[in-house]
């Protein structure tokens, strides 16, 4: 089912949003986006808004069908257009998490950092096929629990409270170096000092990126595989060995979120690592199941286990970005062959996140934006 308008303040945008093609407009050169010129800007614009459509799969004919050019105008604009995609990621990088980061101070609310990639499926190619999809490759999918074929896309979030917004989104590739690299190019792009909390799950969680984490003023929470070493009272253990030889009533129970979990906190050094928090937690229910254990990493040792788990919790917004892009705006099916057309359209989906979440008046979350976009075409 699509998302509906649920509050009077979300209701009160359908009545007083304007005509799109305006609003986008208005956007543009409200976000610092219009150092490009008039052509690009339309372009983007165009993609944009066609992305909000109902049945949009990334094709070029689904932009020809809507836009004012035919489809070959925008995959020729992807591919070979002249226009300086390197500076329009930069500000929209910087507009995102200026935007996020002032309602953080604004409401006093922690501001987050979530990374994470996803598989993006395609049909492998013949051994005989001339023009293959550039940068596909086959990758380990964890949804679909199996190695297939397709891009790997890295991305990262900002957000605080119920906003949130794309901060990258970028094709893994050898030119972005591994997935390790591009989360550290991603923590060093941050502005400094910010005190963000960096959430990832266990495949980022180490040393390098902890070290980056600090030098930028932020904190890292992550979760950990088991077998990670850690030294109680000076012995070295790994986290499930520590986690099994503990007495029942060293944990303590914990609620997030309406969830009882037992936790063991372990405060001190692990492999690479001088001093961090370590979080051992079993759901109540499974109590001592060895497969149930999860194990988490904090950097910021005055929190307590709670506030360390609800903030571990935001991660799970990501997933949920990544279910939307495939589900609505074409990340899923989108059709373009070349590497550098993949990455632009990548770039046009973060703007259209933007867009949807904060160029309509005031912000909203990225469903309700794409509800009003629709809503709005089917009006004008």
């Amino acid at each position: 089912m699509e998302a509906q308008p649920t509050t009077e303040h979300e209701r009160e945008c359908l009545v007083e949003i304007i005509a799109p093609k305006e609003q986008i407009r208005k956007f543009f050169f409200e976000r610092h986006f219009d150092f490009l010129t008039s052509v690009p800007q339309r372009r983007l614009q165009e993609m944009i808004l066609s992305s909000c459509m109902k049945g949009n799969s990334g094709k070029m004919t689904d932009f020809g069908e809507s836009g004012t050019v035919h489809r070959t105008t925008y995959g020729h604009f992807l591919a070979k257009g002249k226009w300086d995609d390197k500076r329009l990621e930069k500000t929209q990088k910087r507009e995102s998490f200026q935007t996020v980061s002032e309602l953080s101070h604004q409401h006093g609310t922690p501001l987050f950092v979530s990374i994470d990639d996803t598989v993006v499926p395609k049909t492998a190619p013949s051994s005989k096929a001339k023009r293959p999809t550039q940068g596909a490759g086959w990758h380990y999918s964890h949804l679909e629990g199996k190695v297939i074929y397709g891009h790997q896309v890295h991305a990262a979030i900002v957000g605080t409270e119920d906003t949130s917004l794309c901060y990258s989104l970028k094709r893994c590739c050898p030119e972005h170096g591994t997935k390790i690299d591009m989360t550290l190019d991603i923590i060093r792009s941050l502005p400094d000092k910010t005190g963000a909390y960096v959430l990832m799950d266990s495949w980022y969680t180490n040393s390098g990126v902890l070290d980056a984490c600090r030098e930028k003023g932020c904190h890292l929470i992550g979760a950990m595989k088991t077998n990670r070493i850690l030294y109680p009272e000076g012995r070295r253990a790994s986290a499930a060995d520590l986690a099994a030889s503990l007495d029942p009533g060293c944990f303590h129970p914990v609620t997030v979120k309406g969830r009882a979990y037992m936790v063991y906190r372990y405060e001190g050094p692990l492999n690479k690592i001088d001093h961090a928090v370590v979080l051992l937690s079993y759901p109540a229910s499974a109590m001592g199941r060895k497969t149930a254990l999860r194990v988490f990493l904090c950097s910021d040792t005055s929190l307590a286990d709670q506030t360390i788990l609800e903030y571990y919790t935001h991660r799970w917004t990501i997933e949920v970005m990544f279910r939307s892009y495939k589900r609505y705006t074409g990340l899923k099916g989108f059709m373009v062959r070349a590497a550098k057309a993949i990455d632009r359209l990548l770039l046009v989906l973060a703007l259209a996140h933007f867009f949807f979440s904060c160029g309509l008046g005031r912000i909203v979350s990225f469903h309700i934006g794409l509800h009003i976009c629709r809503a709005a075409f089917v009006n004008f």
